[in-house]
Formats: structure tokens, sequence, C-alpha cells
């Protein structure tokens, strides 16, 4: 029986051990710096390990896994390269190492010549000023590295904006981006295991607010067909170029013609959620067969489907009996904190006019749980 250990405890942790355990693998998990292990109770044993510990014993207390894999992209990635000291890790720490830090990141994009929107970087107060003179407004202004879900991010449209930003010029990396006037956002989740055979799953559609992922819906809708080989040309460079193992998602702007690349998560991804219910391999499946050695699986679209995220809503507060039967219900097993995401709806459809409506429907039996933790 395979062992995978996973570094993080969050909801991806979660579901990659759910999907896992039907296939006969076992888990078990590092809580990094004592994080909340709420989401992989009962799923495996959970070690705790802070910046310094020894990963010798880290590794002997995992149970000795066969491969390490993470959840998140925001881990250390000494840790990482310490432990693929006693096996492999996967995605490899280079990889997660760019993926966790924006520059990096645009970096990369340059390098294999991926259209992103324009940026400059700034480590002073005097670069932001700099920089915002040059792309002109309106920018958004990023955390170099930590960020996520909008968080420790900016929208500056005037002067009297770049004035109130909490600069302290010992301390901040940032990227500033021109903002871009997208048409819609869609992600791209491939898979590729360590021979190199790769997987890709239907480019899917999202809508986001304040930076949170509020739905989607595969296959994307609105993108044009010319943009689907960009995309896949795109990530497949991407994964190459990272000697990447696992699945990689890659977040886009489309721009009238144009695919500009926003970012990257080195993971499962909420975006693909939606392959739970609708393909015969999801993307959790096929991270953990990648990162195995095992053939992929068929990333093929067997309905329109689509996935509304649960945000800062107790369990009680949903209207169960309102849920259509068309859609499942996954609860991550945190607990409630306002704008938290603590689960998911999952709905097919036999027409992307249909799956719209049920989308819909599901946002509407959210909306009395939105008041609630209001």
């Amino acid at each position: 029986m395979k062992h995978v250990a996973i570094v993080g405890c969050g909801q991806l942790a979660r579901m990659l051990a759910l999907a896992g355990w039907h296939m006969g693998i076992r888990f078990s998990f590092v809580a990094c710096n004592n994080e909340g292990t709420y989401c992989v109770e009962g799923l495996g044993p959970i070690t705790n390990w802070v910046d310094g510990d020894n990963v010798e014993r880290l590794y002997a207390a995992l149970g000795e896994p066969d491969v390490v894999t993470v959840e998140r992209e925001s881990v250390s990635t000494d840790l990482l390269r310490d432990l693929a000291a006693y096996c492999p890790v996967y995605p490899n720490p280079d990889a997660v190492s760019v993926c966790q830090h924006r520059l990096r990141e645009k970096a990369l994009f340059d390098e294999l010549n991926i259209a992103t929107a324009p940026y400059r970087a700034a480590n002073r107060l005097t670069d932001v000023k700099a920089g915002v003179a040059e792309l002109g407004y309106p920018v958004v202004i990023k955390a170099a590295s930590d960020g996520y879900d909008g968080k420790a991010q900016w929208r500056l449209g005037t002067d009297a904006d770049l004035q109130q930003l909490p600069t302290d010029e010992n301390t901040f990396e940032w990227l500033i981006e021109r903002r871009i006037p997208f048409d819609c956002e869609v992600s791209f989740i491939g898979a590729r295991t360590s021979s190199g055979d790769t997987a890709y799953y239907p480019p899917t559609q999202n809508v986001h607010r304040d930076g949170i992922l509020i739905h989607s819906s595969a296959p994307a809708g609105s993108l044009p067909e010319s943009l689907l080989e960009v995309g896949q040309t795109y990530l497949q460079s991407l994964m190459e170029s990272m000697d990447y193992v696992g699945v990689l998602a890659m977040e886009c702007f489309v721009v009238e013609s144009q695919l500009l690349v926003n970012e990257l998560a080195p993971r499962v991804h909420n975006s693909g959620h939606w392959t739970l219910q609708a393909s015969v391999a999801c993307q959790f499946e096929n991270h953990l067969r990648a990162i195995l050695g095992l053939s992929l699986g068929s990333t093929e679209l067997n309905h329109y489907s689509g996935i509304v995220n649960i945000l800062g809503s107790q369990p009680d507060s949903v209207s169960l009996e309102q849920l259509p039967a068309q859609a499942s219900l996954h609860w991550y097993n945190k607990p409630f904190a306002p704008g938290r995401k603590l689960g998911h709806f999952g709905v097919n459809a036999d027409s992307s006019e249909a799956l719209a409506q049920r989308l819909e429907q599901l946002q509407l039996v959210l909306k009395p749980a939105s008041k609630a933790s209001a």
C-alpha cells in the first residue's frame, strides 16, 4: 500500500486524502507551525512541525512515506528540500519556490515568452512611485509572497490612493501590475508525471469577488477556441521548464483575443473542484497518480459542470431543503469564520444554459446564509 505525506492540513489535503482512499493509499499530514488540523482529523496521523525541528525525526514520525507532496504553496521550501533526502518530494521544491513568489513567477513567464500584464518590482516607496508613473493608473500592488484570496493587495486609481499605502521602506517586497480590463477569468489545470506524460482538463471560467473565487464553470464558454491551444501550450511549457510533477493550475485573464497569465498554483486548485463530479479522474486523483508514478486518468468532461463556494456560512444556516437534486455538497470540516471557504456545492448539467441556471439557483440558496453570517 502506497503512503503519501501531505505538508499542510487544509481542505485540499482533506480532498486529496478522500480521493486517495478508494485507491488504497495511506496518508499522513504535516501540521506546520501549529496550524489548525480540523480538515484532516481522522484521515491519518498528524505530526506537528515547527521551524528548526529535526527532519529525520519528522520523516520517521510520518511513518516513512513513499512520497511527500504539498497542499499549498506557502510552505517552507527548506523543509521540502530536507525531506527530499529521504523520499521524492513532488512538486519539487524549486517549482514550489517559483510559485510562492510573484516576482519569480513573472521572471519565469518572461523567460518562456508567456504573455502577462505589464509589471514592475518595488522594494522602496520610491520604486512604487516610479513603477506607478511608468505603468500609469489604474494599477494593482501585490505582496510578492504570502498573499492569497485578495489579501495583501491594493488597487490604486489616483495619487490619493497611493498616499494610503502602508509602506515601510525596510520590509516590503511588492509587485506593481497594470490593472487589466479583462473580458473574463479562466484557469487551466494539467497534470504531469516524472516521465513527462501529461493530461489537461478543459479550461474553467471563474468569477471572483474581492479576490475570492465565488463560482466556476467548465468548459469555459467565453474562451475563444484560438486561445485553448495557447493556454495548454503555456501550461505544458511551464511544467517542462520546472520539471514539474503533479497537478499545476494556471490562472489567466482573457483580454479580447489575448490570454494573459496571472499566477500559478503548484497544487490542486479551487477552480478544479468541479472535476470531482464531472471527469473519470478528478484533479485530486490525477495529482496522486502523477506523484506516485502511475498512469494518468482520463480528464474528459462528461457533463457541463461547476461549483459555488460556501463562504462564511454555518452548516445549519444553509437551507438544504432548497438544494437542487443535481447538486452535491462538500463540507471542509473547518470552524466558522466570516468570509472563510467552508465548503462548496458541485453541480452538473447537460448544457451551458442549464448549468448557468443551476449555479444561479445555488447562489440564491446561499444568500440567506450569507446574511445570517454577516
